[in-house]
């Protein structure tokens, strides 16, 4: 039986994979969608640390994608009212029409994914999955 940590590793690194394919004919990077979803689940805005925290990516690397981002017109970055050294980072509306693309590929990846599950193994497996998730957490407390 093959290792949980090896499972859920190969499961994220097939499932990004597959929405790298899907989304290459929209010009975007594996980080660049990845960016566009967290500032998207954040309401638009992050700072560019929490950012680079979320895309597990240093600070270098966060300020090279954020100024290409911004060169694309799909974010903009403002300097942090009493603290110039840190920069929030907004969704702009051209990221918003991209980003209703990347939500619809990844739904159809879900749909086709979950398409071989019945409703019972589908909520069996959402429920140990977010019971493992808990235990992390837990753990790296």
């Amino acid at each position: 039986m093959e290792s949980l940590g090896l499972l859920l590793h190969g499961l994220a690194k097939e499932w990004r994979e597959a929405m790298d394919r899907r989304l290459r004919p929209l010009g975007l990077t594996r980080v660049q969608w990845q960016a566009l979803l967290w500032l998207s689940r954040a309401g638009g805005e992050l700072m560019q640390g929490e950012l680079g925290d979320m895309l597990e990516i240093g600070a270098p690397a966060t300020v090279a994608l954020v100024d290409r981002m911004e060169r694309d017109g799909l974010v903009t970055r403002h300097a942090v009212p009493g603290d110039r050294r840190r920069n929030a980072v907004m969704l702009t509306p051209q990221a918003g029409r991209l980003l209703k693309a990347i939500q619809d590929v990844a739904s159809e990846l879900r749909h086709e994914v979950k398409g071989g599950l019945t409703g019972d193994e589908l909520r069996t497996l959402c429920a140990l999955l977010a019971k493992a998730r808990q235990r992390i957490e837990g753990l790296n407390r």
